[in-house]
């Protein structure tokens, strides 16, 4: 008797939930609407005013425009500690305002429930915390970014007692490498519509493949996660690149090596491991990668060189600081008939 299954043991979309990206700040989770979210970028070198508003870190010039960094620390009741090179900025846009939260970590992109945000149960009028994602394993403080876009546009007095200039990094390297940041940040490639809308901005997730950089449209991912925090079952008679399988809060997913997928090397499981849960027309995957480094908004993405190599999953690549990044053709991976699986 032949038994036929496809790659795919659980569909796992459900359309009432909201996209997130969720960071961390001062050991704790919080969580801000993808829609407000224009890009996630490294730390550059920031413009410290003598006098600004207490949580106003200072000001930067990108794509153009002049606009805010803020620490979301005092809002929070935390004192800001020093910040490293590896730090990032989540450029937001809010009701026309476009400001960037600067945060210590990216933890992942992710689909929260409707039915797990309930509100705090304590408020106060200006709070940035207005509800909380409860889950078994974790919880997810949500900001409010029309509270936070408000609070940073009031007049404040300029009674900033904090002194942002003490908590950058100040060694010679990384300043350096903060100035290249800065610089590369200024140029204008696009006028951004507003009011920002995610399906048409052209977002990416940079992740690696060993040394190899690749990008993935945004659209396709439904959320990442650090591998160490799951178990895989192996699966019998399949592709070398399947994995296994995975059970994601319900949902039954075939974790596919990348690596393997696209070049036949192996992936080798570390501790900074990462899973891209990728959503097709029909159903999930998990793309197993090695680091999952920040969203960039790819301006113009169709004037991007198309790939003259010979695999059919890249669709266009670019030299960018001495470096090669490939665009990952999702379509073509995830309807590639070694998805499908025939056991007899």
């Amino acid at each position: 008797m032949n038994n036929n299954y496809t790659i795919a043991l659980s569909s796992g979309i459900n359309n009432i939930n909201e996209y997130f990206i969720v960071f961390i700040l001062k050991g704790k989770q919080y969580a801000i609407n993808i829609q407000n979210v224009m890009e996630v970028i490294n730390i550059p070198e920031i413009e410290i005013p003598a006098k600004a508003p207490r949580s106003i870190i200072g000001m930067f010039n990108y794509n153009g425009l002049m606009i805010k960094a803020v620490d979301l620390c005092p809002f929070l009741g935390f004192e800001p500690s020093n910040f490293s090179i590896n730090n990032q900025l989540i450029i937001t846009i809010v009701n026309g305002n476009c400001f960037a939260i600067h945060t210590e970590k990216i933890e992942n992109i992710t689909q929260l429930n409707s039915q797990d945000i309930q509100p705090i149960p304590y408020d106060m009028d200006d709070s940035i915390l207005k509800e909380v994602c409860k889950t078994e394993n974790e919880s997810i403080n949500i900001i409010n970014m029309d509270i936070v876009s408000e609070l940073i546009t009031k007049n404040h007095e300029n009674n900033n007692n904090i002194n942002y200039i003490d908590l950058l990094p100040s060694d010679e390297k990384s300043q350096q490498i903060l100035k290249i940041r800065a610089q590369q940040n200024k140029i204008v490639q696009e006028v951004f519509s507003f009011p920002f809308n995610l399906n048409t901005m052209n977002q990416y997730i940079l992740f690696t493949l060993d040394n190899h950089n690749y990008y993935l449209d945004l659209k396709y991912v439904k959320e990442f996660i650090s591998i160490k925090r799951l178990n895989i079952t192996k699966l019998p008679y399949t592709q070398d690149f399947i994995k296994g399988i995975i059970n994601l809060k319900g949902d039954f997913l075939v974790v596919v090596d990348l690596k393997r997928f696209l070049n036949n090397d192996i992936n080798t499981i570390h501790e900074g491991s990462k899973l891209i849960i990728a959503q097709g027309k029909d159903f999930n995957i998990a793309l197993l990668v090695d680091e999952i480094k920040y969203i960039k908004n790819l301006k113009n993405i169709d004037s991007y060189r198309t790939f003259s190599g010979n695999s059919k999953y890249i669709f266009s690549e670019f030299m960018e600081e001495e470096k090669l990044y490939s665009i990952i053709n999702f379509d073509k991976i995830i309807n590639d008939d070694r998805l499908y699986i025939n056991i007899n």
